[in-house]
């Protein structure tokens, strides 16, 4: 373009020569025309020229200002800010030191709104621009020209951009141990007439009674002592989707911020959905023995009922009992055991019926024993031996549901001097009733006894603990917690701020 234009000069150069020496009226007319299109044209492309060259050294000085200010925010030292912004510039084609070019790189500012900003870096991008075409026409006027000094400055910073998040998480305490099911307006649990308790587990009654005494979700009177303890796998303490009352009492010790009440969310069952029974065929049918030295009975379906009585020792095996269309008693034996549950190996009675009918499902009765020990399958997962790991009593989800005060499918524990029941007593459409026995856990450590029925009425029992349902695999029942949690992050950024 250059020589184009240098050949434009010159034919203009000659043809004036050639207009000079014409001499009609009109030579003088095109003198003064020649020359300032000439320069005109000169003037139009250098300007366009100087301002491209201009944008784009504004660009390299933004870009280069930038990638200082990010250094400054990793508290690089001024060396190596100035190297990685002369770097950016060469980048945008304007190299330090080369062709004119001068990067001035300063932290903190040396001038304008931002001097001595901590952070800031003002980069100075400048360069010596020759003009082509001015020089061409100062060339042909016999002039001289040095050029121009063009410079952008760019000044960046530290952005800081604050965000808030809301972070919602939901946890299942599994820490219930005395659990009631009703969803009705009425109380759930009663728990009287006790010398001391002690529990290292929840109680806990969906009902949503919110009254005093017996009119109460929960409701406990007539005893000296009550403790709820914290423990390694939870705290103790009491929930109820209605009200607690505790009335005629000396003590009563709960972990500061474990009473829950009128709970607007719902117990977690963590036997909701355990398998409706397949009894099979019948392997006894009306089996009531009664009186002797010692029994052995082996698991199977047990068809209307299962009554044992006035045994010195009862052992039962390792195995799933189903007690069809009619009732598990158990009374007046001495000793009540499964002398062969060991490892993983125990026992499940399951309350069911295969008439069709399911007014036909029974209760359980266990009476009058000296003692009684019977653990749960601890097995992790449901077999064909084992249907229903950690449970040591299921009563059929299908049976009609009855009162606080009802008296059939009714599971009842009383009078026993001692009893170790290892796992999940499971009555979910009745009644638990359980009185005059010191306790069903062997000790705070191994124990684990989990009562979960319709209601609860408990009378003269002392002690209940879930702290070795861990090592037996069964479930406490639990209730959410829901937990919101705010935040802000914040992010830096480099941003120009001149």
């Amino acid at each position: 373009m250059q020589r184009f234009f240098s050949r434009t000069l010159s034919v203009a150069r000659i043809a004036s020569k050639t207009l000079w020496s014409d001499e009609r009226g009109s030579v003088l007319a095109y003198m003064v025309v020649i020359p300032a299109l000439a320069g005109a044209l000169a003037i139009g492309v250098e300007t366009g020229e100087l301002y491209r060259i201009k944008r784009q050294m504004q660009t390299a000085s933004d870009d280069a200002a930038l990638a200082g200010a990010i250094d400054s925010m990793a508290s690089a030292s001024l060396s190596t800010i100035t190297t990685d912004a002369r770097y950016e510039a060469q980048r945008n084609g304007f190299t330090h030191g080369a062709n004119g070019v001068t990067v001035t790189v300063n932290s903190p500012p040396t001038s304008g709104p931002n001097v001595g900003t901590t952070g800031a870096v003002e980069v100075i991008v400048s360069k010596t621009q020759n003009l082509t075409f001015g020089s061409i026409i100062n060339s042909w006027m016999g002039r001289t020209s040095s050029g121009y000094t063009l410079a952008s400055r760019s000044v960046a910073g530290q952005n800081s951009t604050t965000t808030s998040t809301t972070t919602t998480t939901t946890k299942t305490t599994s820490v219930g141990c005395l659990v009631a099911l009703t969803p009705n307006n009425e109380q759930g649990i009663s728990f009287t007439s006790f010398s001391s308790f002690n529990a290292d587990c929840m109680m806990m009654s969906n009902g949503t009674a919110t009254g005093t005494g017996s009119n109460a979700s929960i409701g406990m009177s007539g005893f000296s002592s009550a403790t709820f303890s914290n423990t390694a796998n939870g705290k103790g303490g009491v929930w109820a989707r209605g009200t607690f009352s505790a009335q005629s009492y000396s003590s009563l010790t709960i972990p500061a911020g474990q009473t829950f009440v009128n709970q607007t969310t719902a117990i977690v069952d963590p036997y909701a959905s355990i398998p409706t029974p397949t009894p099979g065929t019948c392997t006894k049918t009306d089996y009531k023995p009664s009186g002797g030295s010692q029994i052995t009975i082996a698991p199977g379906t047990y068809c209307n009922g299962l009554q044992i009585s006035s045994f010195s020792n009862v052992y039962f095996q390792p195995g799933t009992y189903y007690i069809t269309n009619g009732d598990l008693v158990i009374t007046s034996d001495s000793t009540v055991s499964c002398p062969t549950c060991t490892g993983t190996d125990g026992t499940t009675f399951v309350l069911t019926q295969s008439s069709g009918n399911n007014n036909d499902i029974g209760g359980v009765k266990i009476t009058s024993q000296s003692t009684v020990t019977l653990n749960a399958p601890s097995v992790t997962a449901a077999t064909s031996a084992y249907p229903y790991p950690g449970v040591l009593f299921y009563q059929d989800r299908r049976a009609p549901a009855g009162t606080m005060t009802s008296s059939s499918r009714i599971f009842t524990l009383s009078s026993l001097s001692t009893a170790t029941l290892t796992g999940a007593i499971y009555v979910p459409s009745n009644a638990i009733n359980i009185a005059s026995i010191s306790s069903t856990g062997s000790n705070s450590s191994t124990g684990c006894t989990v009562w979960i029925g319709r209601y609860l009425k408990f009378s003269s029992y002392s002690s209940n603990y879930v702290n070795g349902c861990k090592n037996v695999n069964t479930v406490p029942a639990g209730f959410v917690t829901t937990t919101t949690q705010n935040s802000q992050a914040t992010t830096n950024k480099g941003k120009i701020l001149e």
